[in-house]
């Protein structure tokens, strides 16, 4: 089983449910889905917490606690197993297949225009500054897209979005531990604000590995993520859902990932520079700073 993610799981968000054959309408009703960052993901695989509240997984079980009292508040079945399990993205398209659920378009059909590093280990904090992009020139469009920074391919991600069913900027964090895609709450941000995406190790205990994500200034959108293994690995990602319709996307050429900082563990030095690697959309990035102190990457919303 691969241990890092790659590229081409963000394809697979967009392609693979696609061609997953849906049975018929008379023999079955596919589930209610929600888009999320990693595709699109049946309702029951989706769950939502707080400041207060983390998904574990515990003798194989996945379990929604209160942080402040160890109280568990749901329990949500076996934790995923099997080649795709790992993969935030595989899985999704692995969903969307058993339940015969069509995946949302992609503007690229390539899942969006990610670059990453999968090298990174031994990580303490992986920050990311960006500007909250113009809204699209169809300032009442509701079609999706995401803005985010990353560790593990995506496995944890403080993500901007437009769409969803609204015609406006929300921030939330979100993380997948054990087959179950976790966002903390929305909060509605406005065109020229600066946003700072935040992921910090907190600590390793018995096998599981606890982060804080965040987004600098918004305490309320914090979630805390326990996983049964480390985070290694960086992203950037522009994630859209618009269907390379240019009115869809921000009003404006690109977003600069700026003030990239990538820290790592007491006695372990991150790398003085950051190998980003693309996809085939990888014309639409450009690398403006590859530093792990200070570096920038500048991601096209409609090709360069």
């Amino acid at each position: 089983m691969p241990t890092k993610f790659r590229i081409a799981a963000l394809a697979a968000a967009a392609s693979l449910g696609a061609a997953a054959l849906a049975a018929p309408a008379s023999a079955h009703t596919p589930p209610a889905t929600v888009l999320t960052p990693y595709g699109r993901v049946p309702q029951s695989d989706v769950v939502q917490v707080d400041s207060h509240q983390a998904l574990k997984v515990v003798n194989g079980q996945v379990e929604k606690v209160d942080l402040r009292n160890h109280a568990v508040l749901a329990r949500l079945g076996a934790a995923a197993s099997g080649p795709a399990a790992a993969d935030p993205y595989r899985h999704a398209a692995s969903l969307r297949a058993q339940a015969g659920v069509a995946a949302a378009p992609s503007d690229t059909g390539l899942g969006g225009n990610c670059p990453a590093d999968w090298g990174p280990t031994d990580i303490q904090s992986f920050n990311t500054t960006w500007t909250v992009p113009p809204k699209p020139s169809d300032s009442t469009s509701t079609t999706t897209f995401f803005i985010w920074n990353g560790l593990d391919g995506g496995a944890l991600q403080p993500v901007l979005q437009w769409g969803n069913g609204t015609a406006a900027y929300q921030i939330a964090n979100w993380y997948y531990v054990g087959g179950k895609y976790a966002h903390g709450t929305y909060l509605s941000v406005s065109p020229g604000t600066s946003l700072t995406g935040k992921i910090d190790y907190v600590s390793e205990s018995n096998g599981t590995y606890t982060y804080k994500e965040s987004f600098a200034g918004y305490p309320s959108a914090d979630v805390t993520v326990n996983r049964t293994s480390a985070a290694d690995g960086v992203i950037e990602c522009f994630e859209p859902y618009t269907d390379g319709d240019a009115s869809k996307n921000p009003d404006a050429p690109d977003v600069a990932m700026k003030n990239i900082n990538l820290t790592g563990q007491p006695g372990h030095t991150a790398p003085p520079t950051i190998a980003w690697t693309g996809n085939s959309s990888a014309a639409s990035t450009k690398v403006v700073n590859d530093s792990s102190s200070n570096g920038e990457v500048d991601l096209y919303f409609n090709g360069i």
